[in-house]
């Protein structure tokens, strides 16, 4: 079975992301079959229903009651994914997040058992309200820690903005120097296709070009590497690797951003401490268990 490409949508509560999903759908149904996954913490989903009276054609499946990023709940949503593939088969999937979710550990389900057999991550989209971005209160770090692990960043609302979007774009860049920044209101932007390498919202060639056999992997870790060794940790895998991105804690104190597509390797010191170490891996020629292996094996020079 060829493995299915899941996007996720994040974004701080109210940021548009149902606009942007009802975007996504209006453009590819009909064309693609797509399965959405919604996850919100009431335990009815208005949102859902707002998708439906789209009357276009999709699967979806909710999840209330609870993020699917709750440690107590993952086994719950695994099934109900694995079901949902199983009973629907979609050519793609669509994960709307919750509002307070940590979007790096989908990765982590997506990297054992059967689900992931099934799919794997293909790019994680950040939607932000420019209209109240400062206004995140006590879940500021949450909606931080969204910004910093999106491969593509769209600025909503921008209409509304009294900050001025500018410096919105530029605070954005300093936190994830690598992210594609967009800009829109009402979430509307050209939603491209492209290909692997690229960070974009890939949905095309499903029927023309059939899909590689990719693993989704993530590694989260206290340890912490020299600069040397971490270039060389990277110099290493990146050109057994479609995507790497993520953040990593150096031993001098400093959180450096990394982004390597194939033999192209980036790193930008950030302001923002990053705890612990995340980082991001698409590939089909490698595993989780030599990747994290060989981190080990680096942090310890």
């Amino acid at each position: 079975m060829e493995k299915i490409p899941l996007h996720i949508i994040s974004g701080f509560l109210g940021s548009g992301k149902t606009t942007f999903l009802k975007r996504v759908i209006e453009k590819y149904s009909g064309e693609i079959k797509i399965g959405i996954i919604q996850n919100e913490f009431a335990p009815a989903n208005i949102d859902g229903v707002e998708l439906k009276q789209t009357g276009k054609d999709f699967q979806l499946l909710e999840i209330n009651n609870g993020s699917v990023f709750c440690a107590c709940l993952l086994g719950d949503f695994t099934r109900r994914l694995e079901k949902f593939i199983d009973e629907t088969q979609p050519e793609v999937i669509i994960m709307e997040a919750s509002g307070l979710s940590d979007t790096t550990s989908i990765c982590e389900i997506l990297s054992s058992g059967a689900v992931a057999e099934k799919i794997y991550l293909a790019s994680n989209w950040c939607i932000v309200d420019a209209q109240n971005f400062r206004k995140t209160g006590l879940m500021k770090q949450r909606a931080i820690h969204q910004l910093l692990m999106a491969d593509i960043i769209v600025i909503n609302k921008i209409d509304l903005s009294q900050a001025g979007v500018a410096k919105i774009k530029e605070e954005i860049k300093k936190m994830n120097p690598f992210a594609k920044i967009m800009e829109s209101i009402y979430c509307d932007i050209d939603i491209e296709l492209g290909q692997i390498p690229e960070a974009k919202f890939y949905l095309g060639q499903v029927e023309s070009m059939a899909r590689p056999d990719i693993n989704s992997m993530a590694i989260k870790s206290s340890r912490k590497l020299s600069y040397e060794s971490l270039k060389e940790f990277l110099n290493e895998w990146a050109s057994k690797a479609y995507r790497i991105k993520g953040f990593v804690n150096l031993k001098t104190g400093e959180t450096t951003a990394v982004q390597c597509t194939f033999n192209q390797v980036s790193l930008k010191p950030i302001r923002k401490s990053f705890h612990p170490t995340e980082l991001i891996a698409i590939s089909e020629k490698f595993t989780l268990r030599e990747w994290n292996k060989s981190f080990k094996e680096y942090s310890k020079s």
